[in-house]
């Protein structure tokens, strides 16, 4: 039962974290600009009402969460002053309950500041000491044709087919090892009683399904290696938004944590400069028979991971594009 509450607490704290640290950060910055009351008076009730029962749902269920969240967002603040040489002015929030005909334009953005220097868009991330930063995450069916949209659409065409075809196997595997008939669906497999969501999977289910993203992950990695060789230019560009970069005015902003043991966190910027120079370096490493494809870019690594949706029972898969930065030796 412990253990169950502690996964429920994992991912409450997962599903509203990111939203409740971009209004504490721009809560923050509009304090400090003196002008708390036009930004409170500034949001998109939708928005406010969905965060006034985020806030209510943490202060039930996991209240030690706010401290640490009003802790990391004042980090990021006094992170960002420096940088801009001023405090960005006018903080608004860009989340995805907002309607606003400037989404299309800011891509990644999560907020927009004013600086001496005009708008500027932050992408803000509140991450794990350690793990990949989450940039990117699309559908499987139309990854090629909207990230690599100079190859033939064939290419996209015959992965799709693909990965209906694996999607079969490892659905006829499953219900093999299971002594069960495949009919075309998961209905039977549910009626049984067995779980449709990955983690509940026993080990040799499991296996199953790692092959089965494996298999698709080595197609991806096929195709990636031959977008490079036809147009190492085009490659190089196409792979700045996957790492959080769909335009040039985004700067990314990652708040390290260690939530678990309270260390210090860390914050980081990086604006799009730092890697638009790398990009050209870019290197496919080989493939490790995993689910997951990974693109050295100078000191940054891209990882293009294939994941359920939420169940596995479906075709519908994502793929998940996420980035990490190695820090020169010597840094």
């Amino acid at each position: 039962m412990m253990a169950q509450d502690q996964t429920k607490k994992e991912a409450l704290f997962n599903e509203v974290k990111g939203s409740l640290f971009e209004f504490l950060v721009a809560r923050r910055l509009a304090v400090t600009n003196k002008k708390e009351l036009e930004f409170i008076q500034s949001l998109d009730r939708n928005y406010l009402t969905v965060l006034t029962q985020q806030d209510r749902m943490v202060r039930q269920f996991y209240p030690e969460m706010l401290p640490f969240l009003e802790s990391v967002s004042q980090k990021t603040v006094e992170t960002l002053i420096p940088y801009f040489k001023e405090v960005p002015a006018n903080p608004k929030l860009l989340g995805k309950f907002i309607n606003s005909s400037m989404k299309d334009d800011l891509h990644e953005a999560d907020l927009l500041v004013e600086t001496k220097a005009g708008a500027q868009p932050l992408s803000l991330k509140l991450n794990k000491k350690n793990a990949y930063v989450n940039t990117k995450s699309g559908g499987i069916k139309s990854f090629f044709t909207q990230y690599f949209s100079f190859l033939s659409s064939d290419f996209q065409e015959k992965f799709n087919r693909l990965v209906d075809q694996e999607f079969i196997r490892m659905s006829v595997e499953l219900h093999a090892l299971n002594d069960m008939e495949y009919n075309g669906d998961f209905s039977s497999w549910v009626k049984k009683g067995k779980s449709e969501l990955p983690g509940e999977l026993d080990e040799n289910e499991r296996a199953i399904l790692k092959q089965y993203y494996a298999r698709i992950a080595h197609e991806i990695h096929a195709i990636l290696t031959e977008a490079q060789k036809q147009n190492s230019k085009e490659f190089s560009q196409s792979l700045a938004p996957l790492m959080g970069f769909g335009s040039k005015e985004i700067l990314q902003v990652v708040c390290f944590h260690d939530f678990k043991s309270m260390n210090e966190s860390e914050v980081y910027i990086h604006p799009f400069e730092e890697v638009e120079h790398e990009l050209s370096k870019a290197c496919l490493l080989p493939f490790g028979d995993i689910s997951s494809v990974e693109v050295e870019v100078g000191h940054w690594s891209l990882q293009i991971r294939v994941k359920p949706m939420n169940k596995f029972t479906t075709t519908a898969i994502k793929m998940n594009c996420s980035v990490k930065v190695k820090k020169p030796s010597g840094a």
